[in-house]
């Protein structure tokens, strides 16, 4: 039974980073919404930025009773390693070699740990889950880089579809994040790939938090794989398997902290003498140690420290969420008006509520159908890059879409109704109507007034059978199709920039259109 341990495990692992995935390169809007939201709302730091505290007490409770099972399952970026792992094997020659028992690096371990904690305290909360949740680390990699890399071949393939007459198939303009935004993931994903090659699963069981806080928990765990030294005759068969390099074969004991849970040892063993064992008990002769890891009572203060920040993270941001998103800080009107470099989508509630909630999953970048929402590198200042925010060069937001509300997982996106959304307002318009080429040109225009879809734009009459545009910033919201559509360039003839604060528009009066009273004997 313990052998189908590892299949189960692979399955699991295929449909939720297979979920994720799909989600993240869909460029033709196929995949529905809670494709991804639901698999991404089951990730440890989304769950605790969005205060699901039941989510998040699952996986530590998991942890605690048989181990990391959510590094080899649920964590997308832990079957990305398998995955690289797995390109990787074609070009070894013959079997992998033999990794022995590795020492944990149990200093760099706390570093990052401690590092994590002193940054969540210091305010730098977004920012800090941002570059170490392993979800989010993902999220971009998938998003920014494998979703172009998907559109390529996708226009190669229509390209010799349509040569051949099949015309279901169509090209899709890729869109490549700034290398501002952009060398993070690349980055990432090259580190990746060289630890991988050289020590399997090293960034788990290193540079990755999360992973840190589950191998805590399965120190402690009720069922751990143990080595059974009546069976093992040290024949060397599990080295090779393990991902962690874990097993100490000389002790013949496993390390079940920083364990991934691959049971890929399982079934090397010939002699069958790797399994689960129940730990909770009194053992009548004393065993070797597991391994040269930090001490119990260091172990026990980092569980303690790290149990204090996952209980007070949530609380914090159930107090930001408990504001209206609407309502100003200050009681003065001005201080909601103050503008902002960059736009942060609605359902945000201002700038600084999204940078310090959102961990930059890319979720939304993803299920956005105008691609609007684009990486931020500056725009939003250093503790903000990577975040979403609105580019209007790319198209406008839509007025009737509400995608990125519904797939955000860690709540800095919250959900709201489609009447609130279209009088949400992110930004305000600005015309220079001497920029305008109804003015500069004498040639009829209105694309901006024929795209706003609030009445915000309109037109009077100017010259000679020409109509000049006029704005009334109460009913505009913000959402760019004026400034997407204007003509003029390169500064066009009307911009939107951003409020640090999101109000909340006027909604214009729909005019009452009166049929003239029909005269004669023919009413048409």
């Amino acid at each position: 039974m313990s052998r189908w341990l590892k299949w189960l495990r692979v399955a699991a692992g295929v449909v939720i980073a297979g979920a994720l995935t799909a989600a993240l390169v869909d460029f033709r809007d196929a995949v529905p919404w809670w494709f991804g939201r639901l698999p991404a709302s089951a990730q440890f730091i989304p769950a605790l930025m969005a205060g699901m505290i039941g989510v998040w007490l699952v996986l530590a409770l998991i942890s605690l009773v048989a181990g990391r099972i959510y590094c080899s399952t649920l964590c997308p970026l832990g079957v990305l390693q398998d995955v690289l792992a797995r390109l990787a094997a074609p070009w070894r020659r013959g079997k992998p070699p033999a990794r022995r028992y590795a020492q944990p690096l149990t200093w760099i371990r706390h570093l990052v740990l401690w590092g994590t904690v002193a940054g969540v305290v210091a305010g730098a909360r977004g920012f800090t889950f941002s570059l170490v949740d392993p979800f989010s680390n993902f999220g971009r990699i998938a998003a920014d880089l494998f979703r172009p890399v998907v559109i390529l071949a996708n226009n190669l393939v229509a390209g010799a579809a349509n040569f051949l007459g099949v015309g279901t198939l169509y090209r899709v303009d890729p869109q490549w994040a700034g290398w501002g935004a952009l060398h993070q993931p690349v980055l990432l994903l090259g580190l990746l790939v060289v630890l991988v090659a050289w020590r399997g699963r090293l960034y788990c069981n290193t540079l990755c938090p999360v992973g840190t806080l589950f191998g805590l928990l399965a120190r402690r765990a009720a069922f751990r794989l143990t080595i059974d030294r009546d069976a093992c005759g040290k024949c060397g068969e599990c080295l090779p398997a393990c991902k962690a390099q874990c097993i100490d074969l000389r002790a013949q004991s496993i390390d079940f902290s920083r364990c991934v849970a691959c049971y890929n040892c399982l079934g090397a063993c010939p002699e069958k003498g790797i399994g689960y064992r129940f730990s909770w008990v009194r053992r009548s002769r004393p065993i070797a140690p597991e391994s040269a890891a930090s001490p119990p009572r260091r172990a026990f203060l980092a569980e303690i420290m790290l149990a204090g920040v996952a209980l007070a993270t949530p609380r914090l941001h159930a107090r930001g969420r408990d504001r209206p998103a609407e309502e100003p800080r200050t009681s003065d009107q001005a201080a909601a008006k103050e503008p902002s470099r960059a736009i942060c989508p609605p359902g945000a509630g201002g700038v600084h509520q999204f940078v310090e909630r959102c961990t930059a999953c890319h979720l939304c970048l993803s299920a956005c159908p105008t691609q609007v929402l684009q990486p931020a590198f500056l725009e939003y200042g250093f503790l903000g890059m990577m975040k979403p925010r609105l580019d209007f060069t790319k198209g406008p937001c839509t007025y009737t879409c509400r995608e990125c509300t519904a797939v955000c997982p860690d709540g800095a996106l919250g959900r709201i109704d489609l009447a609130d959304k279209q009088l949400i307002q992110i930004g305000e318009a600005h015309l220079d109507v001497e920029q305008c080429i109804v003015k500069t040109k004498g040639t009829d225009c209105a694309a901006c007034s024929e795209q706003c879809p609030t009445q915000a734009v309109t037109t009077v009459p100017y010259g000679q059978n020409l109509r000049l545009p006029q704005l009334n910033p109460d009913y505009c919201i913000g959402c760019g199709g004026c400034e997407f559509a204007c003509p003029v360039l390169p500064r066009k003839a009307i911009t939107v920039t951003g409020l640090q604060r999101h109000g909340r528009a006027k909604k214009a009066l729909e005019k009452k259109v009166v049929a003239p009273v029909p005269t004669g004997d023919f009413p048409f």
